[in-house]
């Protein structure tokens, strides 16, 4: 039979308990939100993919017609930069981000003529586009297929930019999503598109 004192103390610490429980509760449902409030924007797919979008980036894709001849691509852009936005005419391009900004493409790539090669070949063929300066290169996985990531400089001589790039093969046909961001922006959004790259799947 417990002491009237050690009973008294044994309800101090259940009531203690509790109320780090509660708090942690709470803090949970508090931060949780913010941590994923960005992950279930909408999905987007065109004839060839699906992705995740998350809400505070804005994306386009080719319209029926273009999808008839067979593009299949998909811009993304974070929704704060304006000025891509109001013109939808415009091409976004490194030379557009040089002084801020951020965005993704993410294609079938129908400018490479070949299908049904190696994964490296694609690979070695994007390296050999022009001279470029490699940062790092690494496998991945995306959609379920091998990929090749190359995080890299711009082309072009443009200054101020880094690009990712993830290459993949998926039914012999070779698929780039990029990523490319002014270097102040670029550790900013790189996580969001890596979030995003998670959710990538082919629909055929």
């Amino acid at each position: 039979m417990l002491s009237a004192q050690e009973s008294t103390c044994r309800e101090m610490n259940l009531s203690l308990m509790l109320m780090v429980i509660l708090a942690i509760s709470i803090t949970a449902i508090m931060i949780l939100p913010s941590l994923y409030s960005n992950v279930y924007g909408i999905i987007a797919n065109n004839t060839e993919f699906s992705i995740n979008v998350l809400d505070n980036w804005a994306y386009r894709q080719p319209n029926r017609l273009q999808e008839a001849f067979g593009d299949s691509w998909m811009d993304l852009i974070p929704n704060v930069y304006i000025d891509f936005l109001v013109n939808p005419n415009k091409t976004i391009s490194g030379e557009d981000i040089q002084n801020g900004g951020a965005y993704s493409l993410m294609e079938l790539d129908t400018d490479y003529p070949y299908r049904n090669i190696p994964l490296d070949i694609y690979t070695q063929y994007n390296m050999n586009l022009s001279k470029v300066k490699i940062f790092s290169k690494e496998n991945a996985t995306v959609g379920g297929e091998p990929a090749v990531i190359i995080h890299r400089g711009p082309r072009n001589n443009l200054t101020n930019i880094e690009v990712v790039d993830y290459y993949v093969i998926h039914d012999g046909k070779p698929y780039n999503l990029q990523y490319a961001a002014n270097v102040k922006d670029f550790q900013k959004y790189l996580p969001q598109f890596e979030q995003m790259v998670k959710t990538f799947k082919f629909v055929k």
